[in-house]
Formats: C-alpha cells, structure tokens, sequence
C-alpha cells in the first residue's frame, strides 16, 4: 500500500508518503513544508495519528526556497506534537563546497536544529551531500520498510554555483543569528510566457501551439540545487523532483538508461510546480508515466504554466491523468470537459472542503 497527499501548501510543496503492507504499520516520508501558513494543514494531519506513530524514516528539504522551507521550520519548532525522524536530507551551506564550515548563516534555525547531537542529519551520506555523483554509478538508498530512493539531483556542480548567492544574500540579511533566514522564491525565476495574460474563461488554450513553444530553461541557483528522487516500492516507481532542472532530470535519466530505455513510472511530480522553464518534450519522451502531479495555487508565478501542460498533454503518454492539488484561475481550464475529450486527458482536484489530494496504490 502507498498513500500520497499532495498537501496545500500555497505555491509550494508540501507531500506526505506513507507506505507499508498494513494500516497499522505504516512508513511515513514528508517531501518539504510549503509555506508558513501550510504548517496548519500538516499540523492537523500529523495530529489525527496516534502518539506512537508520529515517527517519519525520511524529511527532505529539497532546496531553501521559501516555498519548501518555511513551514518546515514551524514544524521544527512544535515540540509538542512529538515527531521524530530517522533521517533529514537537506544541503546546507557545509555542503555547497569541500567547507566543513558553515561559516556564513542560511537557513538559520533549521541548521541550528540539524546541528544537533540526536538529529541525523543526511545520514544516509554519511553528512556530506546529498547529491549526484556522474563519476560513480548510481546506487539505491533503501529506507526502513524496504522502499528504496535514487538520486537524480542536484549535481555537485549545481551547489558550487549556489555558493556566492548563498553569501550574498545572507549579507543582504544582515546575518542576524536570532532571525530565521532562508531564500523567497528568486526574483528572477521568469512568470509564465502563456499565463502573463489570461484569458476570458470562454477561451480554451491551444495545446498543439502552445506545445511548439521552445524550451526558455530554468536557471535559478537555488532551483538547480533541489534534491529530486525516485522512489520504489512494491513495483511502484515515483518521481519526486521538487524544484530540479530539467536538463539536470534529463541527463540523469540519460546516465542511468544509456541505450535510451524509457524510465517507467507509476507517479511523476512535475517540477517547480508545472513551470515551463522545467519541463520539455525532450524529457516527457524519456519516460512513460500515466500519472502527473502538480502542486501550487499560482498566487505567486501564476503556476501551473499553460505551455508545461500543453507539453504534458502532447507528450506525456496516452491519456494522462493530471492531478491538481488546488482548483485556482490557474487551473480550472483543465477542468473543461471539451478540452479533456479533445485531448484524451483528465483533470483531478480536491473537494473543497479537502486541504490535500490523496492517491492510493494498493
């Protein structure tokens, strides 16, 4: 059995995985916290478990954008709701180059909290990176439970180029020790070319056209630093890639399936919540997935982009099913009936009384 929410988180991530052959002894995985206020929504769903089950074997911060960061640090700090955890995988500044310093401070409270004696902290790297390594063969970390994870992203390369913005803006933050610090979303990560202007609801987007569009890649540092993974478990095969770049994803692929086999996946998270800087028919192509995620509001971007769903739909296999966290101006299109059958697709959303979108694999 797997369980995956896709909490609301505002314009960020927030997942919960949970996997295990009974209900009563389940394994939990939480992907990053979204935003401040998304603490509400994994507060209240931690609390409906029983004490004793409040242990996670995994919390990946993907990277220190505050939209997967910050609720992250609200829940460090609720020690009331007894969680634990086997191990945190987060890069923090010692991990950006051969530096065992932390020297200058990011992400404040949540290295303080890492630093700790009883935190494990990227044990399953023996503390040092979790990252790509392309000298060596990729190998599979397995997790208590038996569900097994390999790493896709970041490069070691991509947290050496984060390293002087790190600096530069915990400068501009005033290394103040007492504040919790951590990135907003980059300035410079490009709005949407699609979404810049919306269109009347009378108007339903051109998916032919819009799929044409040429691939403006993403570059932001702290994007290309995100941890992406994918994870299997009882024949299941899902792909969680946080904020990663896409020709980082596509190169890994490429590493690991060198005679250009298709990666099969049951689950696929599209990357920085469907922007089209992230995704590429290039990358659809290398794999075979009838399953899509995307997690955000568009409050900030105006995510999900139309030019990454129309490449979604063109290219991500035989009727797709996409799976909306939110239902937002941003998103309801695909909900048009006209537009699924024309294409061979299906929209899903929460109900609206719902702060998550459940799947289940049995």
């Amino acid at each position: 059995m797997i369980n995956i929410e896709l909490i609301q988180a505002g314009d960020g991530d927030c997942i919960w995985i949970e996997y295990g052959e009974e209900e009563s002894t389940l394994h939990r995985i939480l992907i990053d916290g979204g935003k401040s206020g998304t603490f509400k929504h994994f507060k209240s769903r931690i609390e409906k478990l029983p004490q004793n089950a409040r242990h996670f074997d995994l919390l990946v911060i993907t990277h220190i954008d505050a939209d997967h960061i910050a609720g992250v640090l609200k829940l460090l700090k609720a020690d009331d709701l007894g969680i634990t955890f086997e191990d945190i995988w987060f890069n923090g500044y010692r991990h950006l180059s051969n530096v065992r310093a932390r020297g200058v401070k990011q992400a404040e409270k949540l290295s303080d909290y890492l630093d700790q004696s009883h935190v494990n902290w990227n044990q399953a790297f023996h503390g040092k990176a979790a990252c790509v390594d392309k000298r060596k063969k990729a190998s599979a970390i397995t997790l208590p439970g038996g569900m097994t994870i390999t790493l896709f992203s970041p490069t070691k390369k991509a947290l050496a180029d984060l390293k002087p913005k790190w600096i530069k803006e915990a400068k501009k933050a005033g290394l103040d020790p007492k504040e919790d610090f951590f990135f907003r979303e980059e300035e410079d990560t490009p709005v949407s070319r699609a979404n810049a202007v919306m269109p009347t609801p009378t108007e339903l987007p051109d998916i032919d056209l819009l799929a044409k569009e040429k691939l403006i890649a993403d570059t932001s540092l702290t994007n290309g630093s995100s941890i992406a993974f994918v994870a299997e478990y009882a024949d299941k095969k899902m792909f969680f890639t946080g904020d990663a770049h896409e020709k980082v994803l596509l190169n890994s692929i490429k590493r690991y399936y060198p005679d250009c086999s298709p990666l099969y996946l049951d689950l696929f998270k599209l990357p920085h919540h469907g922007s089209d800087g992230n995704i590429s028919q290039a990358l659809l192509e290398r794999i075979r997935c009838s399953k899509y995620l995307i997690s955000t509001n568009g409050a900030y971007h105006k995510h999900p982009d139309k030019v990454a769903l129309a490449k979604l739909i063109k290219y991500g296999g035989n009727k797709p099913d996409i799976y909306f966290n939110y239902l937002s101006k941003y998103t309801e299109v695909w909900n048009d009936p006209e537009l699924q059958k024309q294409y061979a697709y299906q929209g899903h959303y929460p109900r609206e009384e719902e702060s998550s979108l459940k799947l289940t694999f049995s």
